[in-house]
């Protein structure tokens, strides 16, 4: 097999600058099979003996040829690492497609602009479950990207790496059906539903009865129970929450029920749908309430833990509203005590009622309290991150075209005020300088290694990233990518570093 690569990369070179990804060599069927580099783009390459002219599979190809070695002849085609191509790969290959997680520890590991995978590979550690084509709606319409955009990117990078550990695949905020069915065609294996919109953050605000008519109107048919039966399991109910209990009067069941028990509904739907679609297929599923305006409480958490299992919903992590802030890009903001006495209690609830993950979203950077979960909850914690991935990455911006990383930060500034509608974050641009002032050696400290610069630029993604000139063409897409490929292994090795601290601080 390697005389047949080595030669191929002989006759190859005489055309084109290349770089063969020897750990993506192998061999199936008769035909081998690996990734090549031409410059900057990546292409699948095919071998197989000119005997063997079918390969059994539909595949799109750029060019081929045939050459003879050792009085054999050899039949090569050259692939564009496209969509049709990829399904072709998951097919061949079981290691390139997702696969669940379930209840083992994970890390979802982001990816905005579809090149940094190989580094989120070099920064996992065994006995945590990596998500690596991890993408949210929201980031989606952002970048402009799909579904399939995001497993495609991931497939290619696993398979360049060689990587045969198995992987996660995480529909991310998921809002309606029509999204989830997207993210089930294209062959997620996890499905993160947000009811935040179901969510009703005014309880405290209303009166007793406001309270009951709101109640008396939730959507019961939904809920698989009538007003009397719900009461009946719940009003007077005890529940034990580590060594304290609680019980469940009738006015806090109410507040409890008008708040949460329509976004129970909605996820319970979708985890019916999608049982549904996918039959005996198995799946992971999340419910999301960490975009409400206050903490989840341990007795709101108990609630809407019993409601999933007295649903059926079989959820495989929560994601709750936890104390202190969870703000974007930066460490933690709030009380370590008062974080660590709530999280316990969180975690013997989790215990109690599950078994269910504790997933923690925004988890980008939060170094202050990784200790607190790898000590309380090392074998139960789904750590999300994203956006701290693409910050990393400017740091190759920075470094090789400080020109282009001026631009970015004067764009990301004039955007700021629009972009940030959608995120709780205390940025403060009056700590920002203005790019021109600042000399190149100093761009990465002053913009990525302080955290009003950080959430900058992690806020303004979306826009950086999909502007485009009236001709059509990117602004700064597509100079970004350039940017990072002509420096990929800084680029894996960079985004790795960083990455590694967070699964190391967890899972030490």
């Amino acid at each position: 097999m390697k005389a047949v690569v080595d030669h191929f990369r002989r006759i190859y070179s005489e055309r084109y600058q290349l770089k063969v990804f020897e750990k993506s060599v192998v061999k199936k069927k008769g035909s081998i099979f690996f990734m090549i580099h031409t410059g900057l783009w990546k292409k699948l390459v095919i071998i197989s003996p000119v005997s063997r002219q079918n390969l059994g599979m539909e595949i799109d190809v750029a060019e081929s040829n045939e050459f003879n070695l050792k009085g054999k002849s050899y039949r090569y085609i050259v692939c564009p690492c496209n969509h049709k191509n990829a399904c072709v790969l998951r097919k061949m290959f079981p290691f390139t497609r997702p696969r669940t997680a379930g209840l083992k520890a994970a890390v979802g590991l982001g990816d905005r602009i579809g090149l940094v995978t190989p580094g989120h590979i070099r920064a996992v550690k065994a006995g945590v479950f990596p998500v690596f084509a991890q993408q949210s709606v929201r980031e989606l319409s952002r970048t402009g990207r799909t579904f399939n955009d995001v497993l495609d990117d991931v497939t290619w990078a696993v398979f360049q790496e060689g990587y045969r550990e198995g992987f996660g695949a995480d529909a991310d905020h998921l809002k309606s059906i029509e999204d989830v069915d997207k993210a089930i065609s294209a062959g997620y294996t996890m499905f993160t539903v947000d009811p935040s919109e179901y969510v009703d953050n005014n309880v405290e605000r209303y009166s007793l009865k406001e309270l009951e008519e709101k109640f008396a109107a939730l959507p019961w048919c939904d809920l698989g129970c009538d007003i009397e039966g719900f009461q009946k399991i719940y009003d007077g109910k005890k529940v034990t929450i580590g060594d304290d209990f609680f019980v469940i009067t009738r006015q806090s069941l109410f507040k409890m029920a008008v708040k949460y028990s329509a976004a129970i509904a909605f996820a319970a739907k979708v985890f019916r749908h999608i049982k549904k679609v996918l039959g005996q297929e198995v799946f992971d599923f999340e419910m999301s309430v960490d975009e409400t305006d206050v903490p989840t409480s341990p007795l709101e958490h108990a609630f809407i833990a019993l409601e999933l299992k007295r649903l059926n919903v079989k959820a495989t992590s929560l994601a709750l509203r936890f104390v202190g802030k969870f703000e974007k890009a930066i460490d933690y903001m709030g009380d370590l005590e008062e974080f660590e006495g709530s999280f316990k209690k969180h975690v013997s609830i989790a215990k109690s009622l599950g078994p269910y993950k504790i997933s923690i979203h925004s988890g980008s950077d939060k170094f202050s309290v990784f200790p607190i979960l790898g000590r309380l909850a090392s074998d139960m914690i789904h750590l999300k991150t994203a956006g701290t991935s693409y910050l990393e990455s400017l740091r190759i911006v920075a470094r090789y075209d400080p020109s282009l990383f001026r631009e970015l930060v004067s764009f990301a500034l004039q955007r700021f005020a629009e972009d940030r509608k959608a995120y709780d974050v205390t940025t403060d641009l009056s700590h920002i300088p203005p790019p021109n002032n600042v000399l190149d050696c100093d761009l990465e400290k002053t913009y990525l290694d302080e955290r009003n610069g950080r959430q900058l630029l992690h806020i303004t993604y979306g826009s950086v990233l999909t502007i485009k000139k009236a001709s059509g063409e990117w602004v700064y897409r597509d100079r970004i990518l350039r940017c990072l490929m002509e420096h990929e292994y800084e680029l894996y090795e960079t985004v790795a570093k960083h990455l590694r601290r967070h699964v190391e601080a967890i899972w030490s």
